[in-house]
């Protein structure tokens, strides 16, 4: 296994290194304490596996690890860091491991062990072992999932836990996951015996369905964990791809708003992917509240502000900020009847639904616009 290590602390390194080198198999290619100059060295050294810092001066490892994945694909990204809040962006880049310092030797022996198991998938499809169409499915995953193939048509799936095997496997993007982790999402209150027998007969009635869509081998068993290999794009890499973009268009707000049809598998009920759910909930939010705050600064794009503040509020009905904010762009944009027909409905929420009185904060911006604007439109 060919490793890169980039951390912009020299100590940290040397350790790293010392840790290794006491496990098999391992070929470190580079140590690098600036990130820029192991991304210029990359083609030469081929690397496997990149062990990475979160915090190297002025570069953030998640947008480094953004640039490596756009660029290197192939390569596998590990975080060693002394930060434990950037865990869940980690695994977002499609980090496989997030270890924190200082690395223990068991910990390390884990997170290699992941590494392994990926480089076996990779070597799976450079060796075209896994026969694949040359067309494309395409999954829909905002709101519920629907996985179409390349003439259009849905596929059908012969129960719902086939269907959620897919989409589980397909969820965990490339990483073999073992039969006893999935038993224990799909099937946790039901006998070792009995899930066992499940799970196999599902994956049975799984490969048969996506056969009849050209696919000869799209589930593959390696040391009893599996890994799904179809060709598969989708609305949400779509989506991932646009609101982690660092320039915030009003051409891709638009699309962002279209995607965004509801939370990702939300109609599904899946738990496992509750955490993803709400992480990109939040990721979503964040992206619309930047557009939302530089065009209200900059007096621009009032229909795609509105558009998105509305957005956020079916999301979060009773967030009182995001109320505040639409209440000021009807006030500023001179929109006297939306502001009257918002605040009324703001009442209802509160007195109405609730059972309170309206907040302070938001009563005193509309009666400043209400006043402001009546004379107007008297």
């Amino acid at each position: 296994m060919r490793v890169l290590l980039i951390d912009d602390e020299k100590l940290a390194l040397d350790m790293l290194e010392v840790l290794l080198n006491k496990m098999d198999g391992m070929e470190i290619v580079g140590k690098y304490q600036n990130p820029e100059h192991a991304l210029e060295n990359l083609n030469r050294l081929k690397v496997d596996v990149i062990f990475l810092d979160m915090d190297m001066g002025g570069v953030h490892g998640i947008k480094f690890a953004r640039k490596l994945v756009g660029e290197y694909s192939h390569i596998i990204i590990i975080f060693v860091t002394a930060h434990p809040q950037f865990a869940l962006d980690a695994f977002d880049v499609d980090a496989i491991d997030y270890l924190l310092k200082p690395v223990s030797i068991t910990r390390l022996s884990k997170a290699i062990a992941k590494a392994k198991d990926r480089l076996k998938v990779i070597k799976l499809y450079d060796n075209s072992e896994i026969v694949q169409t040359s067309e494309s499915l395409y999954a829909y995953t905002m709101s519920n999932f629907r996985l179409k193939d390349y003439k259009q048509n849905v596929i059908k799936w012969r129960t719902k836990k086939v269907k959620e095997l897919f989409v589980f496997l397909w969820h965990n993007r490339d990483i073999p996951i073992h039969k006893a982790r999935i038993i224990e999402e799909l099937w946790p209150n039901t006998d070792a015996d009995k899930a066992m027998v499940l799970l196999h007969t599902t994956v049975y009635q799984l490969r048969k369905a996506l056969k009849k869509n050209g696919i000869e081998k799209p589930v593959a068993l390696l040391n009893d964990q599996y890994v799904l290999s179809v060709p598969l794009t989708s609305d949400i890499h779509e989506l991932e791809e646009l609101i982690q973009s660092e320039k915030v268009l009003p051409e891709n707000v638009e699309r962002v708003l279209e995607l965004y049809s509801g939370d990702y598998l939300e109609e599904e009920g899946y738990s496992w992917a509750t955490q993803h759910q709400l992480f990109l909930r939040q990721s979503f939010i964040s992206y619309l509240d930047q557009f939302i705050s530089d065009s209200m600064k900059n007096q621009v794009n009032h229909q795609l502000v509105e558009a998105s503040l509305e957005k956020m509020l079916q999301l979060d009905i009773y967030n009182e900020t995001f109320m505040q904010k639409l209440l000021k762009h009807y006030g500023e944009t001179n929109n006297y009847k939306k502001l009257q027909i918002f605040f009324e409905k703001v009442k209802n929420q509160f007195v109405g639904e609730l059972g309170i009185d309206v907040p302070k904060e938001l009563k005193d911006i509309f009666t400043n616009y209400y006043y402001k604007l009546k004379p107007l439109n008297s």
